[in-house]
Formats: structure tokens, C-alpha cells, sequence
């Protein structure tokens, strides 16, 4: 932790070092304005938004290990009120163009000119200090994924509600949300308001399923938003519910402490807790019902592109055609005689890359005892 010296604190994250530390050399003469803090990655920010306060990000998007689009995800869930300055080459002024429409976002080119640098940091510090700014919208997100051609998975959640979107090259193919797929599980997941994004780095549908373009979905979206609205505020105009008393309204706060993990979250950290601990575990994935990657191992980890639906779904369509009771687990060995295990615990799919010698329902045995412990 640092001391406490009254400025507010801008983070620079880049993974090229020598820019890094040219502009923080070039800030120094703004030091008894702002401090500043850099990173060479999305892993190394996410730790340093984790244990200090930060009032301005700035990022880059292309970078190893954890992207900047990765990065600005996570400040979705944890510091969605956190502004945001992208970084970026767009290559043509087409894009730079569009990108300047986006009200919500504020953009550096690269090369970058000190400059921009400067004003863009004291804008969005004195826009901060009147609320004019708060983090990235899940529609700026959607339209930087097209302008960069990323191709990814990104799993949307409002309060108890979740999508999933699926990107290849910038376009989206397909959507999935409570029942409905494609175009209208598109449309239904862009308009929700205050959204957590997370984000699978692989596109798990092979499928277009959507024609219409990311531009058109955006606007179509937000239009259909307003009129659904406007119906709702027309129907409250003409029957008004009475305001509950003072007593009654106090056992229904409008606001929800969030300083406390969900129970979901909480049951997900303690199995990636076991699993990284667990001296028969080489690697792990941990995958949701839809597929989506929720987490793995530190460092290499060949498991991420497994996609654990393919196999169950074969499974559960024997043990239906067979009879063969419910799934326990499936054991896979490699030609180098390595087993990898896939098991349900909970609402996750767990695949284990085992150490060589360790006996694979042992381990699954160990896992789940130590979950419930």
C-alpha cells in the first residue's frame, strides 16, 4: 500500500515498457497534480486496481496473457464506476470516425503525442470530479470487439439474469439468453443497463446464426428499449402505486450491499481455491453449463480449448438411450499416458489434466469432499 497524498492516481497499462516509461517521465511535470501508476499487463492492473485506489484508467487492448478487453471486463464487475481511456491504433479514419460518436468513450491513437495525453487526463479528471463520466458501457464494449476483430465468447449478467455473445473476428455469429437464440437473444442482452461482462478468449460457436450487422443490432436494441419504456412509464401514469409508509419503506433499501460475494461466486473461488492447491492437479479448467470458460490454472493450460458440451451431451444421450443412470465422470487418457478428468460439481464442468500416477476418481473423490468441507 502507499501513503495517502491527496491526488488523485491515473493507471497506465501497456506491455511495452520503453513507452511506459516515457510517458511517465514526460508526467512528472503534472506530479503535484496526479501520480502515476503504470503496468505491463492486464494481470498486473487488475492486482493494482485491487489494492489501491485508482481515479483514471488508461489501457491498451492488445496485450498478452490478459488483454486490455479482458481488463476493461473485469471493470465492469468490480469498478464499473471506474473511467476509462482507450489506447489503440484503428488504422483508418473510418474507424477513428465512428469511435468519436461513441459518447461514453474516450480514445488515444497510437502513436500517442503527450499532448492528447495530458488533455485527455485532465478531462476526464475534472468529468470524474463532476460526474459528467463513469466506466465502459457494454455497447462501447461491443463496438472496440468489432473494431478490433477480437473473437472471444463474452458472458453478460444482470442482477440474476445471463447471456452469452459470440464473436469470430469482430462479427458476432450467435447469442443465447433464457431460451432465446440469435437475433432476439442478441437484441434482449445489448439493452440491459448495468451489465457484467466476462469474457471466454474462444469463440465457442462454429455457426452465423446472426445476418444483421453489430451496428444495426446496437441501434435497432436501443430503439426497441425506448419504446418498451415509454410503454412502461404510460401504464405507471395510469396507475400509480401509493408510496409505501416511512416504517415499510425502510425493510425495502434501494440500495443492496455488494461489499459481499455472492454465493455463487464465493462456492466458484473456493473450487479454483482446491483446485490449484491440489498436489494430484497438473491443470484445470472450469467451464458453466453453456460452455464458457470461468477460470483455470495459473500460468500454461492446454484445457481451455476443450469444449466439455460435445462429450456430455453425448452422455446424458446415452444414459437416456441406455439407462445407465446419471453421469458421474469421464476419464480420458493421452498417447503419452496422461488421464484427464471431466466431472460436474455444482453448476460447473471441471476438466483436470492429472499428475502421472494419481488415480483419477480419487481425485474428483478429494475435490468434492474438500468443497463441502
Amino acid at each position: 500500500m502507499t501513503e495517502k497524498t491527496g491526488l488523485e492516481t491515473v493507471l497506465i497499462v501497456d506491455d511495452e515498457k520503453t513507452f511506459l516509461l516515457s510517458l511517465r517521465d514526460g508526467l512528472k511535470v503534472h506530479e503535484e497534480k496526479f501520480r502515476v501508476l503504470t503496468a505491463e499487463s492486464g494481470k498486473e492492473a487488475i492486482s493494482l486496481l485491487r489494492a489501491l485506489p485508482v481515479d483514471l484508467l488508461i489501457t491498451d487492448l492488445k496485450m498478452p496473457e490478459v488483454d486490455g478487453f479482458e481488463l476493461l471486463a473485469w471493470t465492469t464487475r468490480e469498478k464499473p464506476e471506474l473511467p476509462v481511456i482507450v489506447m489503440t491504433a484503428f488504422g483508418t479514419t473510418d474507424i477513428e470516425a465512428r469511435l468519436t460518436e461513441i459518447d461514453s468513450l474516450q480514445y488515444l491513437e497510437k502513436p500517442l503525442a503527450l499532448a492528447d495525453l495530458e488533455n485527455a487526463i485532465f478531462t476526464a479528471l475534472k468529468a470524474k470530479a463532476r460526474s459528467y463520466i463513469r466506466g465502459i458501457t457494454l455497447a462501447t464494449f461491443l463496438q472496440l470487439m468489432h473494431m478490433e476483430k477480437k473473437s472471444c465468447t463474452l458472458k453478460i449478467t444482470q442482477n440474476e439474469r445471463a447471456g452469452y455473445l459470440f464473436f469470430r473476428g469482430g462479427v458476432l455469429l450467435d447469442a443465447d439468453c433464457e431460451g432465446l437464440r440469435g437475433d432476439e437473444a442478441a437484441y434482449e442482452i445489448i439493452a440491459w443497463d448495468d451489465a457484467e461482462i466476462e469474457m471466454d478468449s474462444h469463440c465457442r460457436r462454429q455457426e452465423q446464426v446472426i445476418s444483421a450487422s453489430l451496428e444495426h443490432m446496437l441501434i435497432d436494441a436501443f430503439r426497441r428499449k425506448d419504446e418498451k419504456v415509454h410503454a412502461e412509464d404510460a401504464t405507471r401514469e395510469v396507475s400509480a402505486p401509493e408510496p409505501l409508509p416511512q416504517e415499510d419503506a425502510e425493510l425495502f433499501p434501494g440500495e443492496v450491499d455488494a461489499s459481499e460475494p455472492s454465493p455463487e461466486a464465493a462456492a466458484r473461488h473456493r473450487l479454483v481455491e482446491v483446485l490449484s492447491r491440489h498436489p494430484g492437479v497438473q491443470e484445470f479448467a472450469l467451464f458453466d453449463p453453456a460452455g464458457f470458460l470461468e477460470n483455470r490454472n495459473e500460468g500454461p493450460c492446454h484445457l481451455e480449448d476443450f469444449d466439455p458440451a460435445l462429450f456430455l451431451g453425448q452422455v446424458d444421450g446415452l444414459n437416456v438411450a441406455l439407462s445407465f443412470g446419471s453421469f458421474s465422470h469421464m476419464i480420458m487418457t493421452t498417447a503419452s499416458r496422461c488421464h484427464c478428468l471431466l466431472f460436474r460439481i455444482q453448476q460447473h464442468r471441471v476438466v483436470v489434466r492429472l499428475v502421472k500416477g494419481q488415480r483419477p476418481a480419487e481425485v474428483m473423490k478429494q475435490v468434492k469432499h474438500s468443497i463441502r468441507g
